[in-house]
């Protein structure tokens, strides 16, 4: 059973931290490797420089609430058969501002901060991977009552590629090579993601899906302390047309092979 009731001020309403923002930014994959650093357009808000944050028309006054003394919450202490209970609550009077605005800015309609677009320059890092984050700290919102601005989150995705694909750290490819090339050897130029070239030898007889690694010429690990690397495997491509000159060689040169290659006869288990 309450007997009696009243309200008192609070001590008072601390700074708080703005809100934190996202924004989705796409890359290549190039891009990925190597790392980027990218101009972004986000909208957040932002002080009003009409009434800098204030809320109120230029050249009025901002009243602190009589109810609150500018805190935005009141305490409740209700006396009950149990002893004293503490409550709080936010202030009717003022909303919770703790001020009392009587003649609102026309840009900002009293809230003191509109909408606004801003450019900001972000460093992608050499190694990223798709749907990871980097954090730009006190680029979020901005605060209120003096708190710090929140922070602004970039998830990267990343383009597919139409030659390369990542694994883990590593760099993963397939190389087309002829007949002669895998049956003879040959010297190869492989691509990397960087734009250069490595030269590779694979051996004679190399076979279609046969894999060769060229090492640490894949990604940098995000934190830089090591590399993956290049792994190609090699696609033997079957001509589909020959001149009359090319099959004549050919079947001369089967003439001298055996052409039936060996059956692997399967057992009862395979």
């Amino acid at each position: 059973m309450v007997e009696d009731q009243e309200e008192e001020k609070d001590q008072t309403t601390g700074p708080s931290k703005g809100a934190d923002l996202r924004n989705d930014i796409e890359i290549t994959f190039e891009e990925s490797f190597l790392g980027v650093r990218k101009q972004i357009n986000i909208m957040r808000d932002a002080v009003c420089d009409v009434c800098h944050g204030s809320g109120a028309r230029p050249g009025t006054k901002v009243d602190t609430c009589t109810v609150c003394g500018g805190t935005g919450q009141v305490r409740q202490i209700q006396s009950t058969l149990f002893g004293q209970m503490q409550t709080s609550r936010t202030c009717t009077a003022c909303g919770g501002k703790g001020k009392i605005i009587r003649e609102v800015c026309e840009k900002c309609k009293g809230k003191g901060k509109v909408k606004k677009q801003t450019r900001i320059s972000v460093t992608i890092p050499a190694g990223i991977d798709d749907s990871q984050t980097v954090v730009l700290r006190n680029e979020g919102a901005p605060g209120t009552n003096g708190g710090p601005n929140g922070d602004l989150y970039i998830v990267v995705h990343i383009k597919h590629h139409p030659l390369y694909v990542r694994s883990d750290v590593n760099v993963l490819c397939d190389i087309p090579v002829t007949m002669t090339q895998a049956a003879l050897g040959a010297e190869l130029k492989i691509p990397m993601v960087d734009g250069t070239e490595e030269t590779y030898r694979i051996p004679e007889g190399t076979q279609t899906g046969t894999k060769f690694r060229i090492r640490q010429k894949g990604f940098t690990s995000i934190n830089g302390r090591y590399k993956g690397d290049f792994i190609f495997t090699i696609v033997v491509q079957t001509p589909k047309r020959l001149s009359k000159e090319q099959r004549d060689l050919m079947e001369k040169l089967a003439k001298t092979m055996n052409e039936q290659p060996p059956v692997r006869k399967k057992g009862i288990f395979g």
